[in-house]
């Protein structure tokens, strides 16, 4: 199970995204439940959810995006300022279990230095 979900609400930025989107009528409700990286690992452990992991988008860009590829993103017209995508990146994460008898495979190769997991 793959899970992408906002988080980090409580700062100035995450208050200021729930606000735009509240008022274009979209509300944000697992943000107030499950508003860290910790969070969201537990949600799927408490849950049974196997061997959860999670990570912001910031950590996965950092890591997991080839060089050639953010070359390609930073030359896209909105993003004018990288404090700015990282700021974003880091209100949004990717949560992910395996559920398997043998998880190893798929939850090796993104072991190590993850940001939280249980």
């Amino acid at each position: 199970m793959i899970l992408y979900e906002p988080i980090g609400g409580n700062d100035a930025f995450g208050q200021v995204m729930v606000e735009n989107l509240a008022t274009r009528g979209i509300s944000l409700p697992t943000l107030q439940r499950f508003p860290t990286l910790q969070a969201e690992v537990h949600r799927l452990a408490d849950r049974g959810m196997g061997v959860p992991r999670a990570a912001d988008m910031m950590y996965i860009y950092e890591r997991w995006i080839t060089r050639e590829e953010k070359q390609r993103i930073s030359r896209l017209e909105f993003l004018d300022e990288l404090e700015e995508l990282r700021l974003l990146l880091s209100h949004y994460c990717v949560a992910w279990t395996v559920t398997s008898n043998s998880p190893a495979a798929w939850v090796d190769a993104y072991e190590t230095q993850l940001p939280y997991q249980v």
